[in-house]
């Protein structure tokens, strides 16, 4: 058996523990709970949202270069001089007008023919306004569908950034989760210890009272009664803070109560874990932040696709109607359509979109050292997260094996005690060894509920909701 873990669906008739739909590892039903809870109300994760909501948006923008853009443009102008164009009308008509009029005079009649000035007609209008609709409708322009593909890879990638957080949250709750267990089951114990040191102080007293004892075996016992409650102390404290950090991963007020799994589900999934196994052929390959950085990738080449695509020519039809001239009115000669095909295509912008097209190809190759350097670096954490389980595995089976040798010689010196026949250091001794044996069985087992957990996270095991 190469490595012990994890996949523990037998104990789903077991234990009233949460199991995964598919994979994963088993945990109490009440850690599930604040996992599910987190997921609703973090903060942080929260705080994620808004970047998923930019991606969706900004695909949407690119989507939206598919459609025709429409405009109203109402323009209104006044103006007061400028160029002119100057027509010599006068010169042209006013010598033929004389020779017509003398030639009517000749004859006995007036002259009808009057005497034209040269004309100057200026560019612009004193009065103008325009005012239309105008429809740009792209049919050739390449760049938007690399556009939209690369935006389309943005979004997932975005959305597997955040299922890696999610999952990256799960673990921090359960993590916190069992460090609180962890700290209460030791207050508990330690509780029960400081009744014998107590009872152990009480009877030494008596004893050098009586004069059975010297003052050496009194003072023993106080030390002994006071290193417990100093232990005491800071067991409170640590299950103190791991109750404030797990409620504020859940977004609750830091003292609220914290549920605990009852002791035989904990021991029931812990009698799972040391005797399942961890399946050879784990691999990082499921995790998120591969999947976040496939996408990045494919966004960047895509990119490059579209900055490539900026070099060729485009082809779009345009259409405006409305109305023009003097004054705001319809009918008659007012009203005006025009229907254009635009074909458009550079010929020099000093290199800029050359050098946009470096830039995209050097994003691309960078996203792609990330992946792979990240691919690696899960590799090597799914690797120790195993060896992890498989020491936790190891160091659970020796710390209650200990526990077990360490009650029963407990046994066996109180009786002794209880007859006379043993010395109350001896008993001390064996109430220390039995204080600690049931301490580092507590801390192994959550060791291994922490162990198994980062090893779930590491192989993606179980499904996110």
């Amino acid at each position: 058996m190469r490595r012990h873990l994890l996949f523990v669906f037998a104990l789903a008739a077991t234990a009233p523990s949460r199991l995964p739909a598919a994979g994963g590892t088993a945990i109490p039903a009440a850690a599930a709970a604040y996992v599910a809870e987190a997921f609703e109300r973090n903060v942080a994760l929260q705080g994620r949202l808004p970047d998923l909501e930019q991606a969706r948006a900004r695909l949407d923008e690119v989507r939206g270069a598919y459609q025709p853009r429409v405009d109203l443009v109402a323009r209104y102008s006044r103006a007061d001089g400028g160029r002119t164009i100057d027509f010599p009308t006068g010169d042209l008509l006013n010598g033929a007008y004389r020779t017509l009029n003398d030639y009517l005079r000749s004859q006995g009649q007036p002259g009808v023919f009057p005497q034209v000035a040269n004309q100057s007609i200026a560019l612009l209008r004193d009065r103008e306004q325009e005012t239309k609709v105008r429809v740009v409708q792209p049919i050739y322009r390449p760049e938007i569908s690399r556009g939209v593909r690369a935006g389309r890879a943005a979004l997932l990638s975005r959305e597997a950034q955040l299922a890696a957080y999610r999952r990256e949250l799960r673990l921090t709750v359960l993590t916190a989760y069992h460090g609180y267990l962890q700290s209460e089951a030791a207050v508990e114990i330690l509780a029960s210890a400081a009744q014998l040191t107590a009872e152990a102080v009480r009877v030494n007293r008596l004893l050098e009272e009586a004069g059975k004892v010297t003052e050496d075996r009194v003072l023993r016992a106080e030390a002994d009664d006071l290193a417990v409650a100093q232990q005491r102390a800071e067991a409170r404290r640590d299950g103190n803070s791991a109750r404030s950090f797990l409620n504020f991963l859940v977004n609750r007020p830091l003292a609220t109560p914290v549920d605990r799994a009852p002791e035989a589900e904990l021991q029931a999934l812990a009698d799972a874990l040391v005797a399942g196994e961890i399946p050879s052929a784990l691999s990082p390959d499921r995790r998120e932040e591969l999947q976040a950085l496939q996408n990045a990738v494919a966004a960047a080449v895509a990119s490059e696709d579209a900055q490539r695509a900026r070099l060729w020519p485009t082809l779009a039809l345009a259409v405006e109607g409305g109305i023009q001239g003097a004054g705001y009115r319809t009918g008659g000669d007012a009203g005006f359509l025009q229907g254009s095909l635009v074909a458009e295509v550079n010929l020099w912008d000093g290199r800029e979109r050359h050098s946009r097209l470096r830039q995209a190809r050097a994003e691309v190759r960078k996203m792609e050292l990330q992946l792979e350097e990240t691919r690696q670096q899960l590799a090597l954490q799914l690797q120790q997260a195993g060896d992890e389980v498989e020491a936790a595995v190891a160091a659970l089976r020796a710390s209650q094996a200990r526990s077990r040798a360490a009650s029963r010689a407990f046994e066996l010196v109180a009786q002794r005690d209880r007859e006379g026949l043993a010395n109350q250091l001896t008993f001390l001794d064996a109430r220390n060894e039995r204080t600690r044996a049931e301490l580092n069985r507590t801390v192994t087992r959550g060791r291994l509920f922490v162990a198994a957990a980062a090893l779930d996270r590491a192989a993606a095991l179980s499904p996110l909701p």
